[in-house]
C-alpha cells in the first residue's frame, strides 16, 4: 500500500523537481537581493544623516565665526571708545596735579602741609581707582560684548535651523532693528552711559580701603604695584553682594531700559519707537544667567590677572632697570600708575590687553561651550 501511494507523488517530483528548484532559486535570490537593497538604502540613510549632521556642524562654526566679527569690528569698538571717554573724564586728576604745582610758590596760593597732603592722598587714591577700573572695565566690556553675540547668534542659527525660509531669512534682516536683536547689542553701551559713575564709585571705596596703609614715602616694588591692584579688584568684588557686579553692565529692567533709550532716540516715552521689549527682555535674561554663572566667573578672574600681569610688565619696562629691588617710593611711582589705564581703554584693533584676553584658550573654550550649550529659552 506505502509503496503504491508513493508512486504518485515520485512521479510529480521526478517531473517538476527542475522547476521547483529553480522557483526556490529564484525567490531565494529575490530575497537576498531585497534584503541587499534594504541594506544599501539604510547605509545610505545613515551616510546622508552623516553629511547632515557635519553640514549643520560646518554651518553652525562659520555662523559663529561671522558672530565673532560682529563683535571685533562694530560692537566693540564703539562701545570702547565711550567707555574710555567717561573714564577719563570721570577720573580726571589732573586738576590735583596743577594744585601741586600752583601751591609750590611763595604766594598765597602756597598749599599748608594738610593740604598738601591731602591733594597727595587724593591722588593715591584715584590713581589706583583709575587703572583698576580701567582694568576691570575694559575686561568686563570685552567679555560681555562676545557674550552678547554668542546669544544672539545662537539665536539666529536655531532660527534658520528651525527651518526658515530664504524670503523670511530676508525679512527678518531687513527688520534688524525692530526685533530686539539690535537693541541688544545696543547694551554694549549700558556700562558707559549708566553703570560706570556707580562702578567707579565703587571702585574708590575699595581701594580707599586697600591704601589707607600704604604711606607715599613707603618703597613699593613691582610686584606689590601687582598685589595692591588685585586687592583693590578682589575688595571691590566683595563689595558687590549676589552679583550685583552684572548691573554695571546688564539693565536690571528691560521695560526701564526701553523707556531710557526711547526718550534718548525721540525725545517720547514711546517703547513702539525703539524695540521689541519682549525679545530684549529674552535676551537679557540669557546673559544675566551666563553672567552669574561659576564657569563665567572663573574666565573673568582668569582675565582680569592675566591683564594685570601684562600691566605690571608694561610698568616695570617704563620704570626701568635701575629700580632698586626695595621699589620706588609710592608718590613717585602714582602718575605711571594713572597712566596705566589710557593703554588698557585703547581701541580694540590696537589694545594688546583686549588681544591677550582673545588669546586666552580657556575664553576661546568657553565661548565655544556656551554657543554649543545655551540655557534654555523660557
Amino acid at each position: 500500500m506505502l509503496q503504491l501511494s508513493s508512486a504518485p507523488g515520485k512521479g510529480f517530483w521526478a517531473r517538476h523537481r527542475w522547476k521547483m528548484l529553480l522557483s526556490l532559486g529564484v525567490a531565494g535570490a529575490g530575497y537576498a537581493a531585497y534584503r541587499f537593497y534594504e541594506a544599501h538604502q539604510k547605509q545610505l540613510v545613515r551616510v546622508e544623516e552623516q553629511a547632515a549632521d557635519e553640514l549643520v556642524k560646518n554651518q553652525l562654526q562659520a555662523h559663529f565665526e561671522n558672530v565673532q566679527r560682529i563683535s571685533d569690528t562694530t560692537t566693540l569698538p564703539f562701545a570702547m571708545h565711550y567707555l574710555r571717554s567717561r573714564i577719563m573724564e570721570e577720573l580726571d586728576i589732573s586738576h590735583l596735579t596743577e594744585r601741586l604745582l600752583q601751591g609750590k610758590g611763595g604766594d598765597s596760593s602756597a598749599l599748608t602741609p594738610k593740604e598738601k597732603l591731602d591733594t597727595w592722598e587724593r591722588i593715591k587714591i584715584l590713581s589706583f581707582t583709575r587703572t583698576v577700573s580701567s582694568l576691570w572695565a575694559m575686561t568686563l566690556l570685552s567679555l560681555y560684548v562676545r557674550v552678547q553675540v554668542t546669544i544672539l547668534g545662537r539665536h539666529l542659527y536655531l532660527d534658520f535651523a528651525r527651518g526658515t525660509d530664504d524670503a523670511q531669512l530676508q525679512a527678518e534682516s531687513d527688520t534688524f532693528s525692530r526685533n530686539g536683536h539690535k537693541d541688544f547689542l545696543a547694551t554694549a553701551d549700558y556700562l558707559a552711559t549708566y553703570g560706570i559713575t556707580a562702578l567707579i564709585m565703587q571702585m574708590q571705596h575699595a581701594a580707599t580701603e586697600i591704601l589707607k596703609e600704604k604711606q607715599l614715602k613707603d618703597p613699593m616694588s613691582m610686584d606689590q604695584v601687582l598685589q595692591t591692584m588685585l586687592e583693590i579688584s578682589d575688595q571691590f568684588m566683595s563689595l558687590c553682594d549676589d552679583n550685583s557686579w552684572i548691573n554695571y553692565l546688564v539693565p536690571e529692567n528691560a521695560n526701564r531700559y526701553a523707556q531710557l533709550m526711547a526718550v534718548s532716540s525721540s525725545g517720547f516715552d514711546d517703547l513702539s519707537l525703539v524695540m521689541d521689549v519682549r525679545k530684549l527682555d529674552q535676551l537679557m535674561t540669557e546673559t544675566r544667567i551666563v553672567l552669574a554663572s561659576d564657569d563665567f566667573r572663573n574666565i573673568m578672574d582668569m582675565s582680569l590677572r592675566k591683564v594685570a600681569d601684562v600691566v605690571i610688565e608694561d610698568l616695570g619696562t617704563q620704570v626701568g632697570a635701575t629700580i632698586p629691588p626695595s621699589g620706588l617710593p609710592l608718590a613717585k611711582l602714582l602718575a605711571r600708575v594713572a597712566q596705566l589705564s589710557s593703554a588698557l581703554l585703547e581701541e580694540p584693533s590696537k589694545n594688546k590687553h583686549i588681544q591677550t584676553i582673545r588669546s586666552m584658550p580657556e575664553v576661546d573654550l568657553f565661548y565655544t561651550f556656551l554657543y554649543a550649550n545655551m540655557p534654555p529659552q523660557t
